[in-house]
């Protein structure tokens, strides 16, 4: 089975996931792909273990040399933002570089998506406009299938190579029962970027902040002085916040960004999420909130509560302690002609978590465009590449025992 006969075959199984829910994973529907995973990589020679319970999916494939450990993480689901059922993968050869009409009123113009320009003559797939097409994260499950393949069909050296597929990374919850023990990688990378060639080991620092007002409700026409309003505090208290918003910033620029606002006069419940990329300016952010909020109580007598509940952190200051992660990629990458790409993710990232607990893990692209939209594509050429970056990494680190060990000592 090629690349892309795997990616169609993945992309087919619905597997979105659901914020709703409590429980892991938070759809049944992730099993199916599950299951279909592991029995591909017992037919390649794995060992494989099963979370049935949360549908965790790990496997080893035995090194042939005594070589560091290298680990690759993908997720099941898919995001919940756009249809992901019945998907039908519309398959463009030789694409041309003009403009694409799908169904449902879904265009692809390279004025809008300039990356359209630089993919002329490939063979481009996206759905067929009605749903997204899934390659966040199933281009990530075949690249890596696709490696597993091949180091196990040849006598190419390497160590041992773990892969993890989670469930509910869409909902932030992918490595709420992650196993280390199943797991035993030294090093990892997480295959769920976006572009070729992109190498991504910064991440914002995030926090939730949920707020209720109280408010004192009256008698309309006999108010004055007695009639206190949740939500006319809930707005006087977003006014006060700086202008730096999601729809404001980019690049290395955090935010505040209202999710949620519920309520009525005599409560109010607004939920704020606070990104940045700075430690500091991301405390910062926490303690203009509270000060606002302390002047509010002053003013309203008490009427605030605040929850401050950080979600992760910024990887970097781990992964620099680690660069040999970030070194190989790019020596791998420049071999292969490919050009690295590194930019900070404007967003969460598993490898934040586990480079939290203890697995240093970086984030590489999958070749993909457009996640969590109908407007989402690829291009199996970039699959290829991104899969042959993948065994050039392994191959690296067959070769980089030494080396690691010296640094270690």
């Amino acid at each position: 089975m090629d690349i892309l006969e795997r990616f169609l075959k993945y992309v087919k199984i619905e597997t979105t996931s659901s914020a709703s829910s409590d429980l892991i994973p938070s759809t049944k529907s992730q099993y199916n792909l599950a299951r279909v995973l592991i029995q591909e990589l017992k037919d390649i020679g794995l060992e494989v273990y099963f979370d049935e319970e949360h549908c965790y999916v790990y496997g080893i494939l035995k090194g042939n040399i005594e070589a560091p450990s290298i680990g690759f993480i993908t997720h099941l689901d898919t995001s919940e933002s756009a249809k992901g059922a019945d998907i039908k993968p519309t398959i463009t050869n030789n694409y041309n570089g003009e403009e694409i009409k799908l169904k449902n009123g879904v265009t692809l113009n390279s004025n809008i998506y300039p990356n359209l320009k630089e993919i002329k003559n490939k063979t481009l797939i996206t759905s067929d406009g009605t749903t997204l097409l899934g390659a966040d994260d199933k281009a990530g499950i075949a690249e890596v299938m696709t490696m597993l393949n091949y180091f196990a069909n040849t006598n190419e050296s390497h160590g041992d190579i773990c892969v993890c597929f989670t469930p509910d990374e869409e909902i932030g919850k992918d490595t709420d029962f992650f196993d280390f023990k199943k797991f035993p990688a030294k090093y990892a990378y997480t295959v769920d970027g976006t572009e070729l060639g992109e190498i991504a080991y910064e991440n914002f620092n995030a926090a939730s902040i949920n707020i209720t007002i109280k408010g004192t409700i009256s008698h309309l026409g006999y108010a004055k002085g007695i009639l206190v309003n949740s939500l006319a505090i809930a707005h006087e208290l977003y006014g006060m916040l700086p202008n730096e918003t999601p729809s404001n910033t980019e690049n290395y620029e955090g935010y505040y960004h209202l999710s949620n606002l519920q309520g009525d006069e005599e409560t109010t419940v607004m939920r704020f999420i606070i990104r940045d990329f700075y430690r500091a300016n991301f405390e910062e952010r926490k303690n203009t909130i509270k000060r606002i909020i302390n002047e509010l109580n002053k003013k309203y007598g008490n009427r605030i509560e605040i929850e401050i509940k950080d979600s992760y952190y910024n990887m970097k200051d781990i992964i620099e302690e680690n660069r040999h992660l970030i070194e190989y990629v790019k020596e791998v990458m420049i071999d292969l002609g490919v050009t690295p790409v590194i930019k900070p993710i404007r967003g969460g990232t598993s490898g934040a978590r586990l480079s939290f607990m203890g697995l240093p893990c970086p984030n590489l692209g999958t070749g993909g465009h457009n996640f969590h939209s109908y407007e989402e594509y690829i291009t199996l050429e970039d699959m290829i590449s991104t899969s042959e970056i993948l065994i050039g990494i392994v191959k690296k680190y067959a070769k980089a025992k030494d080396t690691l060990e010296r640094k270690r000592k």
